[in-house]
């Protein structure tokens, strides 16, 4: 796999990983000024020539993944002769940029008319986010949404939402509006159960609120943990109730909680890191609110 393709598939996989770049060479070196490589935690991709030095980079690049994981970019110069052994004995120096996981991992329960309009506008962020419903029909426009800067998978709910839940990564982000009440409940059940949302919005009426909040306190959930469940959504701002003014306001909540710094500092290492394919460079390489009428989902 090539380098560019690499940073698109752990993008779609929502996993990090380093971009290191030769941005210089003196004498000779196995590739030129443009040559990348792309290091994750279990993979890489593309090559910087191989030997001894690529092999110093992949551990060192994987360091950098350990340490934190967060946006940052380092310049290290490598003496192949005398540090490497290897007989080309030139100097190489590289650029490593580490390209986080997306921050903000949506999860959305249901792909009614409130989903379809909120996969519109997260299509448009640099987002990761997975639509779930039974309803496979409905599931299939949601597929099919044009992508510009965001990551959308859908997949079939099954009957068991807490194991659904229970396979979400840590720290997601939550919207649940399935067609079904009954489902929706067990799912937000579910959600505060692992008690480490970022996010867990709800769409209802007040009175829909009201009953779950209620029928969780019954069942020895505490106000801490209630309090993790945006019901109404709309938390941020108010708005109407159709599906589009319900989807702003479920992202405008998401946004507030997330750390969008981070997110764009790794979107715009992503684009940086893509973009420069096309420079001559590469040339050289090788050489509150009611929100939610109840049947809108």
């Amino acid at each position: 796999m090539d380098w560019i393709s690499a940073l698109q598939q752990a993008k779609f996989d929502a996993v990090a990983c380093v971009l290191v770049s030769i941005i210089e060479v003196e004498g000779s070196a196995p590739r030129g000024v443009g040559a990348r490589l792309v290091v994750g935690a279990d993979f890489q991709a593309d090559t910087i020539g191989g030997g001894s030095l690529e092999l110093k980079v992949i551990e060192h690049a994987r360091q950098m993944l350990k340490a934190d994981g967060q946006a940052r970019s380092e310049t290290h110069r490598f003496n192949l002769g005398q540090q490497l052994s290897q007989c080309c004995g030139g100097r190489v120096s590289l650029q490593f940029d580490v390209i986080p996981a997306c921050q903000v991992q949506l999860h959305v329960f249901g792909a009614g008319h409130v989903a379809a309009a909120l996969a519109s506008i997260v299509a448009q962020l640099p987002w990761h986010t997975t639509f779930y419903d039974s309803r496979e029909d409905w599931l299939k426009p949601i597929a099919l949404t044009p992508l510009q800067q965001g990551v959308i998978h859908t997949a079939s709910l099954g009957v068991n939402a807490f194991s659904t839940v229970e396979q979400c990564p840590d720290k997601a982000y939550y919207v649940v509006m399935t067609h079904d009440h009954a489902l929706d409940y067990e799912l937000v059940e579910a959600i505060l159960t692992r008690g480490d949302s970022r996010y867990c919005g709800l769409i209802a009426s007040n009175s829909k609120a009201v009953s779950f909040k209620s029928r969780l306190r019954r069942k020895g959930f505490t106000d801490s943990e209630l309090a993790q469940l945006t019901a109404p959504i709309g938390e941020t701002i108010s708005t109407g109730n159709l599906p589009m003014e319900v989807a702003v306001a479920a992202v405008v909540d998401i946004l507030s909680h997330s750390q969008s710094f981070e997110t764009s500092q790794a979107q715009t290492l992503l684009v940086d890191a893509l973009e420069s394919a096309k420079q001559p460079l590469m040339n050289k390489a090788d050489n509150n609110v009611d929100n939610n009428v109840d049947n809108y989902e």
